[in-house]
């Protein structure tokens, strides 16, 4: 019962998202993108990584939308990126070169029109 229960919970966050706007699918952060898809997805990378990847797959959206990427060392914001959508569902992805001495807690927050729509945490070690 309790299972029943939470699934129509979670359905309904999700009717809620659909008229809100863009929603994102799928996202996670990696080592690479190769023909549209992430690769070495992980929580957790060594100080040489050199480069990560946000992937993040949107839907329920139009063609001449906008999200944003944005890139937080600890709490500090180092990098923002706009990305157009082009269609629902729509695979796109921004990059951070990662230095070797920026070990410690990272964040990606996935925003369109100043709501964030979700946020993906890592650790560069």
């Amino acid at each position: 019962m309790t299972a029943v229960t939470l699934s129509c919970v979670a359905a309904g966050r999700g009717l809620a998202q659909e008229q809100t706007g863009p929603v994102v699918v799928d996202a996670a952060v990696g080592t690479a993108v190769v023909d549209r898809e992430l690769q070495g997805a992980a929580e957790m990378f060594p100080a040489t990584v050199g480069t990560v990847y946000c992937f993040s797959r949107i839907g329920q959206t139009q063609a001449g939308t906008t999200i944003e990427h944005v890139w937080y060392f600890g709490e500090e914001e180092v990098a923002r990126v706009e990305l157009s959508i082009g269609g629902s569902p729509w695979r796109t992805w921004s990059s951070k070169t990662i230095p070797a001495e920026a070990t410690g807690s990272w964040r990606v927050d996935i925003v369109a029109n100043g709501n964030l729509l979700k946020s993906l945490s890592f650790t560069v070690q």
